[in-house]
């Protein structure tokens, strides 16, 4: 009897440390987070055990205040680690393996990321564990270009929420209609924007907040792709208003505002908020190879903008230095590609790189996507003779 009070108050104080941890990471504070998460899984590994689910939870946190402190292979070496230390439950497996997936994935290792997410979706893990480990595969399947699997992952994932009655399924949605935004299904995006504000009604805080301004974001850019540069500016800047200036989605909001303001012909401004997201970035610890390549593709279109060929063709290479390698390449990729041949074309060095993105455009997106309409209007735009002089 005595034992199992005992191990009540271990589990106990671990939750609430743990706990203390993530309000601390929430706040900034990740030195913080990450000494109170180990103390967590101090107690849960010696009340429920190293290989337990609680255990690994808390190992997890502490990874993830690792990176945010610009420790990252340190965090691997943990994670690598627990995994090697055996006798792991399922969901401990599943929840460490997921975590190192991420970080890998971050990192642009993305071979290494579809091993290990592999070994995460076998596990035998309950309903939370294997959400988690589904979800990231679902963004690695974005991240490496294949579109259309990834927002069919994010669908059953939403479909798992509300069955389960999960807030989790406001993420997935989000998730979903930004790969709807980049397969150019821009009916679908509206729609669903709007279903998702309805729904983040009933949600608590802070996830109703993150869900409105997620759907927002996704709304903005699918409204820019298609021209309508006004409506995602306003969509944008309220969105910024609804978080803190210093959050890693504050520099996409910056971002995606470049393609607003440069779709007005704002040009100053869009430069000012490229400032701001460079500026940003240089704060933010471990930044994913994704949220630099998107500021690669900012820079590169507002070069071209001021007319600067030469900065446009470096920002744009420096982007796609970040894409992961595939037989599928991702929106963003092909974005790149196209302002990088825009870019030497410019430059006199003829149009095999805008020709050959064109080709890759109607092929995997088709010839009707915006994308692929875009390209094509920059090859138009480039082989028109010049206006003759007065």
């Amino acid at each position: 009897m005595r034992t199992r009070l005992f191990t009540g108050r271990k589990l106990q104080q671990a939750a609430e440390l743990l706990e203390q941890a993530h309000r601390a990471e929430r706040g900034g504070g990740s030195a913080e987070a990450e000494r109170l998460a180990r103390q967590a899984a101090d107690l849960y590994g010696r009340a429920a055990g190293p290989g337990a689910a609680q255990t690994a939870g808390a190992l997890v946190t502490v990874s993830y205040a690792l990176r945010d402190q610009d420790r990252t292979a340190e965090a691997e070496r943990e994670l690598r680690a627990a995994l090697a230390a055996g006798s792991l439950e399922p969901d401990a497996e599943a929840l460490l393996r997921t975590a190192l997936t991420s970080l890998l994935e971050s990192e642009g290792r993305y071979p290494e990321a579809v091993e290990e997410i592999g070994r995460a979706l076998v596990a035998d893990a309950s309903f939370a564990p294997a959400t988690q480990a589904r979800n990231v595969n679902a963004a690695l399947l974005a991240d490496l270009g294949r579109h259309r699997e990834a927002a069919e992952q994010y669908a059953a994932l939403v479909a798992v929420g509300r069955r389960e009655r999960s807030s989790f399924a406001l993420l997935a949605e989000s998730n979903r209609l930004a790969q709807l935004t980049y397969l150019g299904e821009h009916e679908a995006v509206e729609h669903g924007a709007v279903r998702l504000k309805e729904d983040s009604a009933r949600a608590p805080e802070p996830d109703a907040t993150w869900t409105r301004v997620s759907a927002n974001n996704s709304l903005a850019v699918s409204l820019a792709l298609r021209g309508r540069h006004a409506d995602a500016e306003e969509l944008l800047h309220r969105a910024q208003a609804a978080i803190p200036a210093d959050d890693t989605f504050a520099l996409i909001l910056h971002v995606n505002l470049v393609r607003a303001l440069l779709g007005r012909g704002r040009t100053g401004e869009a430069h000012a908020e490229l400032d701001a997201a460079l500026s940003l970035a240089d704060r933010l610890p471990a930044l994913p190879d994704t949220d630099r390549s998107a500021l690669g593709l900012a820079a590169a279109t507002l070069h071209l903008a001021e007319g600067d060929p030469a900065a446009a063709e470096r920002a744009a290479r420096a982007g796609l230095a970040l894409c992961p390698p595939s037989d599928r390449p991702t929106h963003r990729a092909l974005e790149l590609r196209t302002a990088l041949g825009t870019a030497e074309t410019r430059q006199g060095r003829g149009e095999a790189t805008l020709t050959t993105a064109l080709a890759d455009w109607t092929e995997h997106f088709g010839p009707d996507h915006h994308g692929t309409a875009a390209a094509r209007a920059a090859r138009a735009a480039l082989a028109a003779p010049a206006a003759p002089g007065p």
